[in-house]
């Protein structure tokens, strides 16, 4: 009888289990607090182990992370900043994401990343553009199909750029088993990811009077490096600092995010990913020049195949190398802390939704102030 992982606090939900399955005997189902879980069934279930062949949980450790390859010895930090004016306002930091997939989408390949859907939940999606993927998108997406998807891609010839969480794109890579020329793996710096459940109870109390038509966790309107949240329901726009939201609140004080998320392996920067982006915290102090509140990207490159996408994505960008230490995030070196308040948070929430009330009121009035 196949059993995947004791504790939650060690299962990342990065549904890797669910698209290894040969027989479809796993399904990502959300518990009490809203976030998805494998679960078996074991009517199925052959016990061929697939699931914990991939399952990244299985074989990270402080010191071995199995997955990409061509490192290039030491990794090489640089602050990045799109060109092009319109498409830094559309981005979160520098465009970074935007830049280096360019290269892939003119060679006809695809991008995966993160999107909102109709209902405005984070899915993991693989296309040929990449408008929906940008802006952060603080919520742990769910990534169900997206390894298969891309996996058929590049059995098909095409050229893939796969952003993700660090999980997930471990994730991918256990899944594949080596990792071929024609992938470019894109690891986000992640300080957490915030409860699907949680955000879907959220988007429909916003809908609640007037139907939600846009969402921004981080908006470029005022120059502030996108210390703005912005949405827009029933056709009134609504906007304010992050440090006033209620909601963003809740994250910042790292009252909802996934257990595992406190004890990541992944907070380091020699990761075995070909790179890694990110903000770029505290680049006032060794390139004041970018410091001007418009957003600049945090790009770590490992590998030679890394090395030559940024160097063609450098054509539409200004890169400038700086050193290791210099750019190394607080979410590259240690884990966010768990607040004792957690536990009461997602009782009280599982306990309103039991009921069939809105728990988002009680809440936001409760957790999200400063």
């Amino acid at each position: 009888m196949t059993h995947l992982l004791d504790k939650k606090e060690l299962c990342f939900g990065c549904s890797a289990c669910h698209d290894a399955c040969p027989v479809g005997a796993i399904c990502m189902a959300a518990d009490s607090e809203g976030f998805a879980y494998p679960v078996i069934d074991q009517t199925l279930c052959t016990d061929c182990g697939a699931c914990l062949k991939v399952c990244p949980a299985q074989v990270v450790s402080g010191t071995d992370l199995a997955g990409g390859t061509g490192a290039v010895g030491q990794v090489k930090a640089y602050a990045l900043r799109c060109n092009d004016t319109e498409l830094l306002k559309a981005s979160t930091s520098g465009g970074a994401f935007s830049v280096l997939a360019q290269p892939v989408l003119e060679s006809g390949g695809l991008v995966a990343g993160a999107a909102f859907d109709d209902n405005f939940q984070v899915k993991h999606l693989l296309a040929d553009s990449i408008e929906s993927f940008r802006k952060s998108k603080y919520v742990q997406s769910d990534a169900s199909g997206i390894y298969k998807a891309v996996k058929s891609a590049l059995g098909d010839g095409r050229k893939v750029l796969f952003s993700g969480t660090p999980c997930q794109c471990h994730a991918l890579l256990q899944l594949l088993g080596t990792q071929p020329d024609s992938l470019t793996v894109v690891s986000l710096v992640c300080r957490g990811v915030q409860s699907p459940g949680l955000w879907k109870a959220y988007t429909e109390h916003l809908s609640k009077n007037e139907a939600l038509s846009a969402y921004c966790f981080r908006d470029k309107r005022v120059q502030n490096d996108a210390h703005t949240v912005s949405y827009t329901a029933g056709g009134k726009e609504y906007a304010a600092a992050m440090n006033k939201d209620p909601f963003s609140i809740l994250y910042t004080k790292c009252l909802t995010l996934r257990p595992s998320c406190y004890t990541c392996p992944y907070t380091r920067p020699d990761l075995p990913f070909d790179i890694t982006i990110g903000d770029f915290w505290g680049v006032e102090k060794v390139l004041p020049q970018f410091a001007d509140g418009r957003g600049t990207s945090l790009v770590l490159v490992r590998t030679a195949r890394g090395k030559e996408l940024l160097e063609k994505a450098v054509q539409n960008a200004t890169a400038v190398e700086v050193p290791l230490e210099a750019a190394t995030q607080t979410a590259l070196r240690t884990t966010v802390p768990k607040s004792m308040l957690r536990k009461f948070f997602f009782k009280q929430f599982a306990d309103l939704i039991q009921k069939g009330e809105d728990p988002i009121p009680f809440l936001l009035s409760k957790y999200g102030a400063t």
